[in-house]
């Protein structure tokens, strides 16, 4: 079985100094990967329910978030050895070849310890703030 963390990178506990600690610890523990995800805004009045809250609502602490491969290409500086992976990067979001050369150029810094997790999103807010049709 593999184990993994996911890094302080939403809510007020992002800062360096927590990321740094969390990935180091993690290694030196000998987890297996380090994971995040994407949140590109945070609606005052969502036109797509939250699935994960019984109001519908994204919570407040999701109103800070680091970009999740910058995030993950300084943690590759401060590590050597644990996996690094996105859970789930919003590929629509992205020039998708602007996307690719981030992520190989994540996996060339780490050596190789780069996981690349794509979905697709959930919030028409997002989708309409990129300019990308929600139905289609």
């Amino acid at each position: 079985m593999k184990t993994g963390i996911t890094l302080p990178q939403f809510g007020p506990q992002v800062t360096k100094e927590n990321i740094v600690q969390l990935a180091m610890r993690a290694e030196q523990e000998h987890l297996d990967s380090l994971w995040v995800g994407e949140r590109l805004l945070w609606p005052l009045n969502p036109l797509t329910p939250y699935p994960g809250s019984p109001d519908g609502r994204l919570s407040t602490s999701m109103q800070y978030v680091f970009d999740p491969l910058e995030t993950l290409t300084f943690v590759a500086a401060k590590t050597d050895k644990i996996a690094l992976g996105t859970c789930v990067l919003d590929m629509l979001f992205h020039n998708p070849v602007i996307l690719g050369r981030q992520f190989a150029t994540l996996d060339v810094l780490s050596q190789g310890r780069c996981i690349c997790g794509l979905g697709i999103g959930w919030s028409k807010d997002e989708y309409m703030t990129s300019n990308i049709p929600f139905r289609e």
